[in-house]
């Protein structure tokens, strides 16, 4: 992942006077899809930094973001990936809601709605 799109996302910059999310990513379509070293997507980096409304603008920008994974991944669809759990038993929900991030947690419920989000290995339910 290029630097401004890295530190944008660290920043929740969405935009401002050198750069605009929207035109960075409607620029070139491969833009949002860059990773990390590790793997991580710009959905990825601005959620672990607490970013949650940059990442609310990237899912409306590129709503096809949400169903990237490795390309060893093929096939999975965004209900499988939503519900992938963590070696704690947490979804991308249970994150959220631990977080705080209100508007990921309203995002993730939204796309997801028919699922029955189980307990995790601590045994706290949504």
């Amino acid at each position: 992942m290029d630097s401004i799109l890295y530190k944008a996302a660290t920043e929740g910059n969405t935009g401002d006077g050198d750069f605009l999310l929207a035109d960075y990513l409607n620029r070139d379509e491969e833009n949002g899809y860059q990773v990390t070293p590790k793997g991580n997507t710009v959905l990825h980096v601005a959620a672990f930094y607490g970013q949650s409304g940059f990442v609310g603008q990237v899912i409306d920008i590129t709503p096809a973001l949400l169903c990237y994974v490795a390309r060893q991944a093929v096939g999975i669809n965004k209900e499988t990936l939503m519900r992938m759990t963590d070696d704690s038993g947490d979804t991308a929900l249970h994150k959220a809601v631990k977080t705080g991030c209100v508007d990921t947690v309203r995002l993730l419920v939204e796309q997801d709605p028919d699922f029955e989000f189980p307990a995790n290995s601590s045994g706290e339910t949504l």
